[in-house]
């Protein structure tokens, strides 16, 4: 009886699964955007894995240059996308938009395959990278407007959609990229991102159009927000720095701790990554049913806390098999700052998209930034099981945040007048 109730849920599960996969596939454009994303990770992850390698063995510097050099060209998009963003909001033709950051992707990567110089290559990338910086965010926004143009409430599902879409292309995207290096070496792997980037702009130049609820559409916008001035939109952008810094900090040294504290091999260690990667999919997919059901702001509580229980598993982990079993709460925590993440901060701006996904995507590499730095000290000083004291104490700062009363500014302005 208990197997046939069990059987009975899991049917209905998929079958609401596939109904809504349904609905988003028939949106126009919208399988266009699934598709981008999913070539977005690939290019992105055929050449990450590997450009360590390349600037400390081709390019002959060191790892703490590299790690410079990660740092300048990731903010040097920063202010540029939050600029880009407030004008893709007042009218700035979108579609164009994507098309010219991923143009200006490609360009930055076929600068592997030109210049061999460290210098002139950081100042190269760092211009080119920053201007398609705001294809990312641009690609969720373009995405929130389709679907508000068919009236559809399914936000969550349709960013859980799109999110597991970029990590099946990352997943896939180093085993290409291994293939690559391995058969035509570096440049290869520089010329395959690069391609992968201008088939994207030609997808999206081709194929997607503004939806008609855009060009018929006459209501004012809203202002842009300022992010310092506003506590209900600057609490959220900090909760999600400080998780994705915690998540930063444990990518950082959970190969080191497996290696140099539990005697594990190297390939231990892409064991574990591999089953966390994984289960990141089918939990980003459960994550967007469950919105129908329940609040962002709960789901991300609940991220947070099975996020401690992870770094708290690490601290006393005597054995691979703990870590490996860990992954199952490690892959919710991700799978929810990553699909609910977005949608946490869309559904506080529905009439900002750009601006709201870009406010994202500066949150995780400001996080991502700080995370590394952040880790690689507490790794020194601590060392690596105690740094997670580090992962530990972010993630207790940003369940307070979450739990912290705030009030809209209209709610001020109402409290204002009647005192």
């Amino acid at each position: 009886m208990k197997d046939k109730t069990t059987s009975d849920a899991e049917r209905k599960l998929t079958a609401s699964m596939l109904k809504r996969t349904y609905a988003l596939l028939r949106i126009p454009s919208y399988p266009i955007f699934m598709l981008c994303m999913l070539f977005q990770g690939m290019a992105i992850s055929i050449s990450a894995p590997f450009l360590a390698v390349y600037f400390t063995e081709e390019l002959g510097v060191s790892a703490g240059t590299f790690g410079i050099f990660t740092a300048v060209t990731l903010l040097s998009g920063v202010a540029l996308s939050m600029f880009i963003a407030k004008r893709s909001d007042a009218g700035l033709n979108r579609r164009r938009l994507m098309v010219i950051c991923m143009i200006f992707n490609a360009i930055a990567f076929a600068g592997y395959i030109f210049i061999h110089d460290f210098y002139p290559l950081l100042v190269y990338m760092t211009v080119f990278t920053a201007v398609g910086a705001p294809a990312m965010p641009q690609l969720f926004a373009s995405a929130r407007e389709a679907v508000n143009a068919s009236r559809s409430p399914d936000h969550a599902y349709a960013n859980s959609t799109l999110r597991s879409m970029f990590s099946l292309g990352f997943i896939s995207g180093p085993l290409a990229g291994a293939a690559l290096l391995s058969r035509f070496g570096f440049q290869g792997v520089f010329l395959s991102t690069t391609l992968i980037f201008l088939v994207n702009a030609l997808l999206v130049f081709s194929f997607v159009r503004p939806p008609a609820a855009n060009r018929q559409s006459h209501k004012p916008r809203q202002q842009p927000v300022r992010l310092h001035r506003d506590a209900r939109v600057l609490v959220p952008f900090l909760i999600l720095t400080l998780l994705y810094a915690g998540h930063w900090a444990n990518n950082l040294n959970i190969s080191l701790f497996i290696v140099n504290t539990l005697g594990g091999s190297t390939q231990n260690v892409a064991s574990v990554a591999s089953i966390c990667a994984l289960l990141e999919i089918p939990f980003m997919f459960m994550l967007g049913l469950m919105s129908a059901k329940y609040s962002n702001k709960l789901l991300m509580g609940w991220g947070m806390v099975l996020g401690g229980m992870y770094y708290a598993l690490v601290l006393g982990a005597g054995e691979l098999w703990q870590l490996m079993a860990g992954q199952v709460l490690l892959a919710f925590f991700v799978a929810v700052i990553s699909a609910i993440g977005i949608s946490y901060i869309q559904d506080l701006l529905p009439d900002l998209p750009g601006y709201a996904s870009t406010l994202y995507t500066n949150a995780t590499t400001i996080g991502r930034l700080t995370g590394s730095l952040a880790g690689g000290a507490a790794a020194q000083w601590l060392g690596y099981r105690h740094s997670y004291l580090l992962c530990l104490l972010l993630i207790g700062g940003s369940l307070g945040l979450l739990l912290w009363p705030r009030r809209s500014p209209d709610a001020k302005i109402k409290e204002t007048l009647a005192s």
